[in-house]
């Protein structure tokens, strides 16, 4: 009969040898009471073997909190954008996060968006980059599958207005600031104004970028290289002696200091420009000289192909997008003129 017992035993309502394993009864398929060497044998077998685990489910991964997204994302970023991106997904992100830092970043769905975006106090322009800005990490986290879904992609987005019209410096307007300038800001002015490139391009120029016999200086990295070419910055006769000057005081470090002997950056001649339209009564931006630049040039029937590389965008869609009024107002122009004087 059944027993409990330290070792193999007989069960004789079976005609078998039996073990207990574990808290069960065991069959060790030996048959006949005389053969015990046999069944010890068995058990010994059963004895050294492993209990079988118990399968239990995986519990499914709980999705990251908005919050956690958007950390995950900008650390991502920090190894393929440059620093004032990666502020502004900072500065956007964390306003969204506010909002709903703390909910699961799978639960949020397109009315979500929409009622933060319709909440920000900011203009129509801003509002959209701030979507964009959540666009763009959920885009990253299906990529990798931290979401499921992208909500952005149903939200209808404000349409941001382009400043390129409103935000224009003429050549009076330039010489205004000059008038109140600095020497040290003028030089920024100078550069900005004669060759249409961007504040932090600028502020980069040093005595090994600048190519004196081309008359140019060569950026390995811009905002808009997505090819892998240099940017370009060709220099009018003036601002190229002016720069030869400064290589020679500066042969190491930035051309364009500020009167304490830093460099400019983005944010300083954004505030110094600031400051200089104060005193002459003149909303300025720095952004102003280049679509002064790009303005100019189309008006005077430099073709759109040629302004863009200027400008260093690899194609001709910005300016499209921004100056098309400007495009076909120059053909129609040159075209008038024609009939005039053809």
């Amino acid at each position: 009969m059944a027993r409990k017992s330290n070792g193999p035993w007989f069960w004789t309502a079976k005609g078998g040898w039996y073990a207990w394993h574990f808290g069960k009864r065991v069959n060790l398929r030996v048959k006949g009471e005389g053969n015990e060497a046999e069944a010890v044998r068995a058990w010994h077998r059963l004895m050294a073997e492993e209990p079988s685990p118990k399968t239990e489910p995986k519990p499914e991964p709980k999705p990251p909190t908005v919050k956690e997204l958007a950390e995950a994302f900008i650390s991502d970023a920090m190894a393929r954008l440059k620093p004032p991106t990666i502020r502004l997904y900072r500065v956007h992100l964390g306003a969204f996060g506010e909002a709903y830092g703390t909910l699961q970043s799978d639960a949020i769905t397109p009315q979500h968006v929409t009622r933060w975006m319709h909440s920000l106090p900011q203009g129509p322009t801003t509002k959209s980059m701030m979507v964009r800005a959540v666009g763009a990490m959920y885009g990253w986290a299906m990529n990798n599958d931290l979401a499921p879904a992208n909500p952005v992609r149903k939200v209808t987005k404000p349409r941001g207005k382009s400043r390129s019209a409103s935000a224009v410096i003429t050549d009076a307007q330039h010489a205004l600031l000059l008038s109140v300038a600095t020497p040290k800001q003028a030089a920024v002015l100078k550069v900005l104004h004669a060759t249409g490139c961007r504040p932090g391009e600028a502020c980069r120029i040093s005595a090994a970028t600048l190519n004196v016999a081309a008359g140019v200086v060569v950026l390995d990295e811009h905002k808009g290289d997505a090819s892998g070419k240099p940017r370009l910055l060709f220099l009018t006769p003036d601002v190229l002696a002016m720069l030869s000057v400064l290589a020679e005081a500066y042969p190491v470090g930035p051309l364009l200091r500020t009167r304490g002997g830093n460099g400019w950056d983005a944010q300083s001649v954004n505030g110094m420009m600031r400051k200089l339209g104060l005193k002459v009564g003149e909303k300025v931006m720095p952004y102003g000289y280049r679509h002064g630049f790009c303005t100019s040039a189309l008006a005077k029937g430099v073709p759109d192909a040629h302004v863009a590389a200027l400008m260093g965008h690899t194609s001709t869609a910005m300016i499209h997008r921004h100056y098309s009024h400007l495009t076909s107002q120059a053909t129609v122009l040159r075209e008038a003129l024609e009939r005039v004087r053809g």
